[in-house]
C-alpha cells in the first residue's frame, strides 16, 4: 500500500484527466436506493463494475469513477497486490456542491488518501493529502473556497483549496508545528478564516488565529 508514497512527486503532476471521456458518471437508481441497499445483490461498498469502472452506491444516486481519467486512482490501483479488497476500503463522499465528491483510498488503520473530484466539465482531480484523516470540509461564504481539517498521528493542520483556479492557496501566518488540535473554524470572508484550537499539552485553553490569504496570491 505504501508503493503509493513514491509515486506522489510524478503523480501530482499528472493530476490533469484525459477529457476523450467522463471521469465520473452520475445515474439516478431506477427504484429508490434504500430498496436496492436492502437487496442481498448490492452493497453499500463500492463495487468494480469493469477493470477500469468503480461504482458507488450514494444515498441518492449512484456514481460510477472511470479511473482511465484519474490518473493518481489508476496508478495506485496498479499498485495494490488486492485489487478489490482496496477497492471496497474506499469511500466517496458527495460534497455540498452537486458537482464535487471527495474519494478517500489508500486506506490503512485511521489514515487515507483524498482526491478530490469534480464531475462538471472539464473532469477535475486534485490530491488534497496524502495518509491523513481529514475531518471536516468547509465552504467559504461564496462557495469559491474549500477549508479541509487535516488530522495526522501528532497534530492538526488545514488546507485551503481555490475551486476556480483548481490550486490550493497559502494562507498567514501559519499555524505552529506543535502538537494542537483544531475545534472549530468561522469563514470570516472569501479570504479569511478564524481558527480555534487547543495545544495538546495544555487541553484547558483556547486559542484563536485568523488566517488570511497571501497577498502574493492576491495579485497574481
Amino acid at each position: 500500500m505504501k508503493k503509493l508514497i513514491y509515486l506522489l512527486p510524478f503523480l501530482l503532476i499528472a493530476c490533469s484527466n484525459q477529457e476523450s471521456e467522463p471521469m465520473i458518471t452520475k445515474e439516478e437508481p431506477h427504484e429508490p436506493v434504500e430498496e436496492m441497499l436492502e437487496k442481498e445483490e448490492v452493497s453499500e461498498t463500492p463495487q468494480e463494475k469493469q477493470n477500469f469502472e468503480i461504482e458507488f452506491v450514494l444515498e441518492d444516486e449512484i456514481i460510477t469513477l472511470n479511473t482511465k481519467n484519474i490518473t493518481i486512482l489508476d496508478a495506485y490501483l496498479k499498485t495494490v497486490k488486492n485489487k478489490q479488497k482496496s477497492i471496497s476500503n474506499m469511500e466517496l463522499e458527495k460534497l455540498d456542491m452537486d458537482s464535487l465528491y471527495l474519494l478517500a483510498f489508500n486506506c490503512s488503520e485511521n489514515t487515507c488518501s483524498y482526491l478530490l473530484l469534480d464531475r462538471n466539465e472539464p473532469n477535475r482531480s486534485f490530491l488534497i493529502d496524502d495518509l491523513v484523516n481529514i475531518k471536516e470540509v468547509s465552504y467559504s461564504p461564496k462557495q469559491s473556497k474549500l477549508l479541509f481539517i487535516i488530522e495526522t498521528y501528532h497534530t492538526d493542520t488545514y488546507k485551503i483549496f481555490d475551486l476556480d483556479d483548481w490550486t490550493p492557496k497559502s494562507y498567514e501566518p501559519k499555524l505552529s508545528e506543535e502538537y494542537i488540535r483544531i475545534d472549530n473554524k468561522i469563514w470570516v470572508d472569501e479570504e479569511t478564516v478564524k481558527l480555534e484550537y487547543q495545544h495538546l499539552s495544555d487541553s484547558s485553553t483556547n486559542h484563536e488565529m485568523t488566517l488570511k490569504q497571501s497577498k502574493e496570491q492576491l495579485f497574481e
